[in-house]
């Protein structure tokens, strides 16, 4: 039996979400947050169209676009037809009239919700007004897509009984993503400037004791002894604003198994093109600097003049295969 038209634009929402925060958690990924907001606000508008689609009994016309045409008098006819695209195929209704549709039905969105999505049309409409996020707007992207999953995942089993609980994986904390500074010390434009203010008012909702719905979810870390050997030890850092993570010496080895020598071995193998030259050089140098890609080991731990050696973590593939070429049988 064919399943319902609904719930196809409910399984392309949850997909679309789904990359959203694959996506996201991609620490060398430079354009997350924008991308994020782009295909959130997709697997919203699928979600949204489910719930008209559904309330009008799966009735296809509920979504489609109808408009007259010009008679030969000039005038716009009594009769409407459906308008379609370049492909020949019919409109369907845009985001802001999904809201509207439901706004005037018994299945009007939370505030919280329809607050946060705002947010999210306001990150990727500004999105080329800014290269790369600053800290402060980084911070609020992050507790924004963490407050839109949850509400997404919410709505989909209050409205079609999907849970969606254990296959949406929550936004990755800041802190695992990228070493940061105080936000205030972070210089932004104007219109970055702008939009986190903008996001700040949006985001200063308050929702109810009892709401299951979110405008931002803060993430924090919560400290718990565990025996398990694949659980990485974590300490609060000195900076009371700031949760940071670090790993003990004996965990140095796990999340960055590849010293030069291994990393050059590894890379030979990998791509096709690959030499010891200035170009790779130029490439990994930067790298060293960053604790995503790389970290020194020093004689001296507490001695930062001590000798060093540099150890380099599998991600550093990510950023390389920018560059070369992958060899037809490379790992």
């Amino acid at each position: 039996m064919r399943p319902p038209s609904h719930s196809r634009f409910v399984e392309k929402a949850a997909a679309a979400l789904t990359s959203a925060v694959e996506v996201y958690n991609k620490p060398a990924f430079a354009y997350r947050e924008e991308t994020f907001a782009i295909l959130a606000l997709n697997a919203w508008e699928l979600l949204l169209k489910a719930k008209i689609m559904l309330d009008a009994k799966n009735d296809i016309r509920s979504l489609r676009v109808y408009e007259p045409r010009q008679t030969k008098s000039g005038a716009p006819s009594k009769k409407v037809y459906v308008r379609r695209n370049r492909a020949g195929n019919p409109f369907t209704i845009s985001f802001g009239t999904c809201l509207d549709r439901l706004d005037q039905s018994p299945s009007k969105l939370p505030p919280e919700v329809k607050a946060n999505l705002s947010a999210l049309l306001a990150i990727r409409d500004n999105s080329v007004h800014y290269l790369s996020a600053s800290t402060g707007l980084a911070l609020q992207a992050q507790q924004l897509a963490s407050a839109s999953i949850r509400n997404f995942v919410v709505l989909a089993k209050q409205w079609f009984k999907r849970d969606f609980a254990d296959s949406m994986h929550l936004i990755l904390p800041l802190s695992f993503l990228a070493q940061t500074k105080p936000a205030d010390a972070v210089a932004v434009s104007a219109d970055e400037g702008r939009l986190i203010k903008h996001l700040k008012e949006l985001s200063a909702f308050k929702s109810g004791e009892d709401s299951a719905y979110a405008v931002a979810v803060r993430i924090e870390l919560k400290l718990e002894k565990s025996s398990a050997p694949s659980v990485a030890k974590v300490q609060i850092s000195k900076d009371a604003d700031a949760i940071k993570v670090t790993l003990s010496e004996q965990d140095i080895r796990e999340k960055y198994p590849w010293d030069y020598k291994e990393l050059c071995k590894r890379l030979r193998k990998r791509y096709s093109d690959f030499k010891e030259d200035n170009r790779f050089h130029g490439i990994r140098k930067p790298l060293l600097s960053d604790e995503r890609f790389a970290k020194p080991r020093f004689l001296d731990p507490g001695n930062p003049k001590s000798p060093k050696k540099d150890f380099y973590g599998s991600n550093v593939l990510n950023i390389f295969d920018a560059h070369y070429r992958k060899a037809l049988s490379g790992a």
